[in-house]
This record gives structure tokens, sequence and C-alpha cells, in this order.
């Protein structure tokens, strides 16, 4: 007999662990017996409280989930042209980002902006690139998301919106949408040291309260679980993390002599992982956790209020460049499980994402995929499908009760803030990382292509490959730094002198900042003197990084100050 013989037998390839992604063991079978929640106090129906099987009664037989993806090329002409073509093909979220730099509060002539610009987006320093990004399109009822790193980058982005709404003569109350504006997730994640975490705190309650006022539709702030997820965390972990910043910001509010009810519904930005009953489990309870806090701790008395909306963005971490169709079945499997898991709204990646910027047919696909889940699969026919299931209703429990001991441990070291600043919550973070990374050495975590069943890449694998959105070269961001130099030189210097001074003032007195940001967006203040103006106000730097001195007509407008 040959020794190549090839082997048949089904224990090759068997399962090498007993634990979800978490590190929670599971039973190889579940009953009656395993689920401790009583269904009227922690289940509920559809659209009852504590919201466990979703917040509408029908979910999605009244209403779809909202279909979205980062959408942001080289320049506002591409990224508004692909704005067109996806919205034709049934995407209804229109989700903005823009690059590294931008993201950081640079604009594309600093130092530091030329080796990271395009890098994740265009670079969107002010108004004129919105202006061309999002001709032709509307801007009032429509569902916009901004992806930023700090609070003041969405309160910029925001205020953009705003003053392109005023511009054209439109009613800045009918603006849809949300921002992150999530004052822990940049620390924890980039370890950004660009604003105090005070001063965030105090910006992103006057955004609030602007809000709330004037653009009612637009929720201004969105506890972002998906960074941190993807940095390392664990489902546990995020889950835990998303309810207590969401915990500490209403409790920020209330300090302003706010309750929760004048707040309403709060939403949430969650990564869905491919731990498919993980990843259900973890959004049902994080809808429960939710309910419980707005009503025992905060008093809410409104139903709405009561609700959580979940925004998911499938794992990037998961995608990887080895085999790149499998990227299909692991976008395809993580997007499942935020519909089985009723969340509000699905940013589905693309499968050339390990690679670079989505190619078009990427996009293509995480549109055409979603719309064969509702369509051809009927997935969504009704609420909760899969409520009832004993794994399921054990796992959304175990979730909670792990989730609870973690923010009672969070609580104990001083609360989500002190836990940031201290360090603590980064540490939990690369704990959580680092067991992957020693799971996936020692062969208790399979990725299929990476460390199991590598196979070969095939045409198919490398067309993938080729097609993926590049970096434009060196002499296009060249480009962008001419021009934003020659934008500053033809903007109107008196407005503009007189947009920095009221932004100063605004930020050193106290008053909410949110219209001088507005106003200073008309004038063309770009994102980089916005945030360098909120610096100069509290005795910080210009620049957060020491590169640049303070631009002279922003010194010059500032000795015009009355004394």
């Amino acid at each position: 007999m040959s020794e190549n013989v090839v082997k048949l037998d089904r224990d090759e390839g068997g399962l090498v662990r007993e634990e979800t992604q978490s590190g929670i063991y599971v039973e190889p079978v579940y009953t009656p017996e395993d689920v401790k929640s009583r269904y009227e106090e922690d289940i509920s129906d559809p659209g009852s409280y504590p919201f466990t099987r979703g917040i509408y009664p029908k979910m999605y037989r009244d209403r779809l989930w909202l279909k979205a993806f980062l959408v942001s090329y080289d320049t506002p002409e591409s990224t508004n042209a692909a704005f067109r073509s996806y919205i034709e093909n049934g995407m209804n979220d229109l989700r903005l980002t823009c690059d590294l730099p931008t993201q950081n509060g640079l604009d594309p002539d600093h130092p530091l902006a030329l080796s990271a610009m395009f890098c994740g987006g265009i670079a969107s320093y002010a108004i004129n690139t919105y202006e061309t990004m999002l001709d032709g399109l509307p801007l009032e009822n429509t569902v916009y998301e901004g992806g930023f790193m700090n609070v003041l980058d969405a309160i910029y982005f925001h205020g953009l919106l705003v003053a392109m709404i005023e511009n054209r003569g439109g009613d800045i109350s009918k603006l849809l949408g949300t921002d992150i504006a999530d004052p822990v997730r940049s620390k924890l994640v980039y370890g950004d040291p660009s604003w105090p975490t005070e001063i965030e705190r105090r910006v992103l309650m006057d955004h609030i309260e602007y809000c709330l006022e004037h653009t009612p539709k637009w929720r201004p702030v969105v506890p972002n679980g998906i960074d941190p997820c993807q940095a390392g965390m664990n489902a546990i972990h995020e889950l835990g993390e998303v309810i207590a910043v969401c915990t500490a910001i209403i409790e920020d509010f209330c300090k302003r002599g706010h309750t929760i009810d004048e707040f309403g519904p709060m939403v949430v930005a969650m990564d869905a992982e491919s731990d498919f009953f993980e990843s259900i489990a973890k959004f049902r309870a994080a809808r429960r956790m939710w309910a419980k806090v707005a009503r025992e701790r905060f008093g809410a008395q409104k139903k709405s209020t009561m609700m959580l909306k979940i925004g998911i963005r499938t794992s990037g971490l998961s995608l990887q460049a080895q085999k790149p169709l499998n990227n299909a079945a692991r976008v395809t499997i993580q997007t499942l499980a935020g519909v089985l898991g009723g969340v509000n709204s699905i940013d589905a990646c693309s499968i050339d994402e390990a690679v670079g910027l989505p190619s078009y047919e990427a996009r293509m696909f995480t549109l055409d995929m979603q719309h064969i889940l509702a369509h051809e699969a009927n997935v969504p026919l009704t609420a909760d499908p899969l409520g009832g299931s004993y794994y399921l209703e054990w796992l959304t429990d175990k979730l909670e009760e792990e989730a609870n001991a973690y923010l009672r441990e969070m609580e104990e070291n001083g609360g989500i803030y002190a836990c940031l600043e201290s360090g603590w919550l980064r540490g939990v973070m690369e704990q959580d990382r680092l067991r992957v990374q020693r799971e996936r050495e020692e062969g208790k975590r399979l990725i299929v292509g990476l460390n199991a069943f590598q196979g070969e890449d095939g045409p198919v694998n490398q067309a993938i490959a080729d097609c993926a959105y590049t970096v434009p070269p060196e002499q296009v961001r060249q480009e962008r730094v001419a021009e934003v130099k020659a934008f500053r030189a033809s903007r109107d210097q008196e407005a503009v002198a007189r947009a920095i001074r009221r932004l100063y003032q605004d930020t050193k007195t106290g008053a909410n900042i949110s219209r001088a940001v507005i106003d200073g967006g008309k004038a063309g203040l770009t994102i980089g003197e916005v945030c360098g103006i909120v610096r100069l106000a509290y005795g910080l730097g210009y620049d957060p990084v020491d590169m640049i001195p303070t631009p002279d007509h922003v010194e010059q407008a500032l000795r015009d100050l009355p004394a």
C-alpha cells in the first residue's frame, strides 16, 4: 500500500476548544434547567422592557436594519461618486470618516500628516471638502454617521453638517444621524495624549446640550466598543466597557441639571465577532443591561429612554490577507449574528479590507449579502428567531453576569475614567489580546488560512487582493498640502479672525462651544485650527505634538482680544 494515504478520519480538523472566544466554557448540551432567567422580568416580548429580544415589537417586519459602511476615498469627488453608486444599490446609512491625520486634528500640511495621509480615507480638513463630498446629496432626513477619533473631531463634523444645511437654507432640526464622540475610546485604544479627559468630557456635554435643543434627531454620542474589541478586548469586557461609558456620560449629563429622559435613547457601537452565538448573546445582553441601568440607576420614566440602539461593525480584526475569499464567510456570519441579535445598523466589512481600502465590488458584496439575508433567506420574518434557545438564553445570562462582575471591579478601581487614567483599563485589554495571541500560537484558536487549513492562494484570491484600493502616491499628497494652503489664503480673513476669537472666548469662559464651532466651519476654520484654538484656550500648546508653532494669523486674532 502506498504511504501517501489520504486521511478521511472525521477527527482530522476536529474541535480544539470548548470555550467561546471570551473564555466562557460551553457544555455539550443545554436544557431548560440551565435557563435561570424569568421570561417576564428578564426576557419579555420584543418591544417590551428589558428589550432583550429587541426594541420594536415586530423588529425587522416594520423596518429593516440600516445598511452602512465607511465611504472615504482619496478625493471628495471620488467619495461623492461612491456614495451615489452605493445609495442606488441599497445603502441607507451614510457613514463618513477621514484619514488618520484628520482624525487626530491635524491638517494635511502638518509635518506628521504626509506619511499617513489617505490612510483610512479622505483628508477632509474643512467645509470645502464636505461640500464637494456631499454635493447633490440630501442633508436633511438622511442618516449620516461620523467615525472620528476624538470628541472635538466629532463636534467639528456635526458642525460642518449644520453649517452646510444653513448655507443651503435648510432646517437643521432635520439633521439625522450619529457620531462617536466617545471620551474613552481614543485614549484606551490609541493611547492618544492630545486631549485631557476632563476637556473632552466638558465639550461633549456642550455638544449633547446643543444637539438636544437644535438637532434633536442627531444622537450626539455613541459609546464605542468596536475599537477596544478590535484592539483585543474580549466580548465580556467590551460589553462592560460600553455600559460603563454610557453610565459615565449620563452621570455627567445629570450633573448639569438634566435627567436621563431628557437625553433619550442611548446608541452604542459594538463589534460582531466570528463567535456566532457569543455575538448574538452579547447584543441581547447589552440591551437588557442598559434598560436596567436606565430605570434602576437613573430613574428613567420613558420607555424610549430605556431602549438601547446598537450599531455594529463586523470584525475587521478577523479578516485575513491569506485566502481573502474566506473573508466572505466571516463577514456573512458576523452580519447574520447582528441580524439575529436584533441590532439597528450594520456596517459590514469588505472581504479585501485586510489588503487595502475596499474595492467597489467588495463593497457591493456587503450590500448584496445583506439583501440576500433579508429577501432570500427570510431571516428577519420574525423578531428574535433564536429566542428561547436554551443555549442562547443561558449564554445571554452568562454574559450579563460576567459583564456585571467586571463593572463592579471597575467601580472598585474608581470608575471608568479613573481606570482609563491609571492604565488599568488598558491593562485588561492587553491581557485579553495576549491571551488570543497565545491561543493562536498554541493551536487552541484556529484561523482558517492563517494557522490552520492553509491551502494555497489561487487566482480568485489573487484577483481579490489585486482589486483592493491603494493609497495614492506622494505627488497626490503634495497636491493636498498645496490645496489646504490655498484654501486658507482664499478665506475672508476678517471673518476667520472673528471666528477664532469667538471659539477661544467661549472655550475659555465655559460657554457652550457648539455654535462657535459651527460658525467657525462656515468661516473656513480647518480641523487643525479648531483643535488648536480650543487647546490654547485651555493653556495647552496649539499643536498636540509640539511640531509647529501657533500660526501667525491665530496669534494676531487673539492679540486683538480686549484685555
